[in-house]
């Protein structure tokens, strides 16, 4: 199983915001899809902790990621897995990956609650910049669109320092997000 750091930055964008991002960095590039699949218990035991399970669909591949909160950062388990559960099912056991298993045990998560509860569909450019890797989402899901500016990076002060000159170099104001998993259930919630 992959583990990794990961530092980055994100804002909310406008549209037009998106759209002059996108003209500057990504003028010759096409967006890829992802579709984000998340897990958690009728009760967002997972979320509550501030953690995040989902699997991502990339060209009819699986990965299951597990996001566990740091100091700095979130640790990242990360497991290819061979299929997609149905939405809505409970998933068995046997599906989760044993290191994922571990994890959520310690952290008392009900493993035999865990359901796939929606999806989240997003268009992504990426591109490397000298000081990290800057990635733009337009993002739907729940017939909600949203747009993010990502920015990953692997030291948190330089990276600081280089998002927000960004930020001010294309003249946007600063709308830190909730988390995409936060995002997705929260909108969930208030459609229920």
């Amino acid at each position: 199983m992959g583990q990794e750091l990961e530092i980055e930055f994100k804002n909310l964008l406008t549209i037009d915001e998106y759209n002059v991002i996108k003209q500057y960095y990504f003028k010759q590039s096409e967006p890829f899809k992802q579709t984000n699949h998340y897990i958690d218990t009728p009760n967002h035991d997972i979320i509550g902790k501030r953690m995040a399970l989902r699997i991502r669909e990339k060209s009819n591949h699986y990965e299951m990621t597990l996001k566990v909160p740091q100091n700095i950062g979130l640790l990242e388990y990360n497991e290819i897995i061979d299929q997609l559960p149905e939405q809505g099912s409970i998933l068995n056991k046997q599906f989760l990956p044993e290191n994922i298993t571990e994890i959520l045990n310690k952290h008392d998560i009900p493993i035999n609650d865990l359901h796939l509860l929606g999806d989240l569909t997003t268009y992504r450019l990426e591109k490397e910049i000298e000081s990290g890797l800057l990635v733009l989402d337009h993002s739907t899901y729940l017939g909600i669109e949203d747009y993010e500016l990502e920015f990953e990076v692997t030291d948190y002060d330089k990276g600081a320092v280089a998002f927000n000159e960004l930020l001010e170099k294309m003249k946007i104001s600063k709308k830190v997000p909730d988390n995409k998993v936060k995002r997705f259930f929260d909108a969930q919630h208030r459609t229920t």
